[in-house]
């Protein structure tokens, strides 16, 4: 066996025990997990990103980007346009906190609704599944309910390929849909801007992101985007 396949036949037992991974089209290919990730946070400033509110709103402190909340931060957006991609990151939510990340999303208008947020959250009572930590805000519930603990480290893990949107918490598949199916969905750009949104519940609120990386997915060969799978 050649060393080419050798490698080939490994990375294909790994991707086989990850359970969501497959190697039908919008699924992760061999291609994919051999692509780059792409740092986004250098851990001294905010180049990368362009602060869509007030710059009092958002500081690097130790090595982390933090809001606080009732300084209008906003959001944070990067500096340009991704389609298919895996984000990750590491976020920390304050008690009573509330925050999110933005996929596929216009540089105008409210984020959560020209893309989606990837819901962060421990307000109290604790928010609905389709309001939750893991769920596309407002659009798709989270199912199962991620681990919401204030005041620790989590992941998120977020893949988009054309028509495919996959969140991971801490490891923990909550949502994995297509979105040409839903009918509320179908209709969503399958491109935009990567966004972090502001300690967004307000004074005494504050949020923390870092280790944020982007790996950018080659297309599936003869799939045109924008088609239903």
């Amino acid at each position: 066996m050649s060393t080419r396949l050798c490698i080939v036949v490994c990375l294909l037992l790994v991707m086989g025990s990850c359970s969501w991974v497959d190697l039908s089209p919008s699924r992760i290919t061999v291609d994919d997990i051999q692509a780059k990730y792409v740092t986004l946070f250098n851990g001294k400033d905010l180049n990368n990103w362009i602060i869509m509110g007030s710059p009092e709103g958002w500081k690097v402190v130790d090595g982390v980007i933090r809001s606080e909340g009732g300084k209008g931060g906003n959001w944070l957006r990067s500096a340009r346009e991704y389609e298919n991609f895996i984000l990750n990151l590491e976020y920390k939510v304050s008690p009573g906190g509330n925050s999110g990340v933005f996929i596929r999303c216009a540089e105008e208008g409210n984020p959560w609704e020209t893309g989606y947020e990837c819901q962060i959250s421990n307000e109290q009572p604790p928010r609905d599944a389709l309001h939750c930590t893991g769920s596309l805000y407002g659009y798709v519930a989270a199912d199962p309910r991620p681990d919401e603990s204030p005041d620790v480290w989590h992941r998120y893990e977020i893949l988009c390929k054309h028509n495919r949107i996959l969140v991971m918490v801490d490891g923990q598949k909550t949502v994995d849909v297509n979105q040409s199916k839903i009918a509320s969905l179908k209709n969503k750009p399958l491109r935009g801007y990567i966004g972090l949104q502001d300690a967004h519940a307000g004074d005494g609120t504050a949020v923390e992101f870092r280790n944020i990386r982007v790996r950018e997915l080659p297309p599936v060969a003869g799939e045109e985007v924008g088609n239903e799978e």
